[in-house]
This record gives C-alpha cells, structure tokens and sequence, in this order.
C-alpha cells in the first residue's frame, strides 16, 4: 500500500511529528515505569504482530513478568486480560503506574498496526 516508512510519512507533517515524538517521550520518562519493562513490553507487542521474531524474553523480575503478562493479551486478546492481572500490575507498578503501563501497552499496539497499515500487512 505504502512504500514509506512511518517515520518518512510523519516528515510530511511536522506538527504530527512534533506530538507523536512528545507522546513517546511522556511515554518513556514517566519515572513510574523502568525503560527495561516498556522495552521488553513494546518488543512482546511487536513479537504478537509478527514485527519481531518470537526471542522468548525472559523477565528480569516479577513486575516486568506481570507486564509481559499484559503486553502478551492487549494486541488480540485483551478481554481476556483479568481483574487479578491488572491488580497485580497496580500493586506492583502504583496506580499511576498501572495507568501508565496500561497506555504504553495500548500505544505499543496502535503504533504496531500503523506499521503493518503501511507496510500493506493488514
């Protein structure tokens, strides 16, 4: 469909650009959540949509475990994501935290099929 990467289409405008950036970086310097956790859990989404090859990330600790635990649902299989599971990850991430995971995750997602909307993957 599109033979331009995201980043190229973005050029086209600026003012997209500028906010797209200015969301990643909120995103990442949320000081609630370790950059290890959102990396590991943008590449788990990106493994989900076929974006990365499947490399079996093995958590570093229980809280990145619980997020993978998220990040693994939210793409295709999100209404199975339980109560319990979000519980855990607010407990082990705060409320703020959780929030900002959750969001992250959700992002991750959205940005995943933008990328295969423009490779012709969908």
């Amino acid at each position: 469909m599109f033979d331009h990467s995201f980043d190229e289409l973005l050029k086209q405008r600026p003012e997209l650009q500028e906010k797209y950036g200015a969301f990643l970086e909120a995103v990442n310097e949320n000081g609630r959540i370790p950059h290890a956790v959102l990396a590991a859990c943008q590449s788990r989404v990106r493994q989900v949509h076929g974006l990365e090859a499947d490399n079996q990330l093995k958590p570093s600790s229980e809280a990145e475990r619980l997020a993978l635990v998220v990040a693994e649902k939210m793409p295709f299989h999100h209404h199975d994501l339980r109560d319990d599971e979000v519980r855990d990850v607010k407990e082990a991430f705060g409320d703020g935290g959780c929030v900002a995971l959750l969001t992250a995750i959700a992002f991750f997602d959205a940005a995943c099929r933008l990328e295969l909307t423009f490779k012709g993957g969908i």
